[in-house]
C-alpha cells in the first residue's frame, strides 16, 4: 500500500507540473539605447513576437525571421523585439557586451527593439520550456506572460504562418481575399 500511495504521489506531482502552459518569466532591463524594460508586462503589443537568440552566430537566424516576416517594415502590424539571452555575468561584463551590440547596430530605431536579458538562463529555459540553445527560439508572448506559440530556427512560411496566427494577424494573402 506504501509502494502504491507513493507511486501516485510521484504521478500527481508529475502531471501537476505540465498542467500550466509555459509562461515567460518576469524580466527587466535596458534596451540599447538605455531605455529601461519590462517583459513581459510593458512589451509593446498585447500579443509579441520575442525573438530569442542564445549565441552571437544566431543572428543570422533572427535576421531570416526579421525579413521573412518584413518586421523592420514601417507598415508591420507586429509587436516585436529581439532578446539575446545571457546567463548574467556582472554588471563589467553586461557594460562590455552591451557597448559591443551597441556599435554594431547604429539605427535607434532597431536598438530600442534589443532587449537583452541578462539572467539565469537555465531557469528561464524551465519557465518558456525551450529544450535548446544551439538554435534560436521565436515566441508569441501575451502582456501576462502565457506563451502561445513557439519555433525554433530559420524562417520558414509554415512557421511564420503558425506564428501569425497565434499573434492574430492577418497575413498579407488573407487581406487580399
Amino acid at each position: 500500500m506504501k509502494n502504491l500511495l507513493a507511486v501516485f504521489a510521484i504521478m500527481s506531482i508529475a502531471f501537476s507540473s505540465h498542467a500550466f502552459p509555459a509562461t515567460f518569466p518576469s524580466l527587466s532591463g535596458k534596451d540599447l539605447n538605455g531605455s529601461a524594460w519590462s517583459a513581459p508586462a510593458a512589451f509593446p503589443g498585447e500579443r509579441t513576437l520575442v525573438l530569442i537568440g542564445f549565441d552571437e552566430p544566431q543572428q543570422v537566424l533572427i535576421d531570416s525571421w526579421i525579413q521573412g516576416m518584413k518586421l523592420a517594415s514601417s507598415q508591420s502590424p507586429i509587436a516585436w523585439v529581439e532578446m539575446p539571452l545571457i546567463e548574467n555575468p556582472g554588471m563589467f561584463m553586461r557594460w562590455f557586451i552591451d557597448t559591443g551590440m551597441r556599435g554594431g547596430i547604429r539605427d535607434k530605431e532597431t536598438r530600442a527593439r534589443v532587449w537583452t536579458a541578462y539572467t539565469d538562463r537555465k531557469a528561464f529555459l524551465e519557465s518558456c520550456e525551450i529544450t535548446t540553445t544551439d538554435t534560436i527560439t521565436v515566441l508569441v508572448v501575451k502582456r501576462d506572460g502565457t506563451i502561445l506559440a513557439s519555433e525554433i530556427g530559420s524562417f520558414t512560411e509554415a512557421g511564420a504562418k503558425r506564428l501569425l496566427k497565434a499573434l492574430e494577424v492577418k497575413s498579407r494573402a488573407d487581406k487580399n481575399r
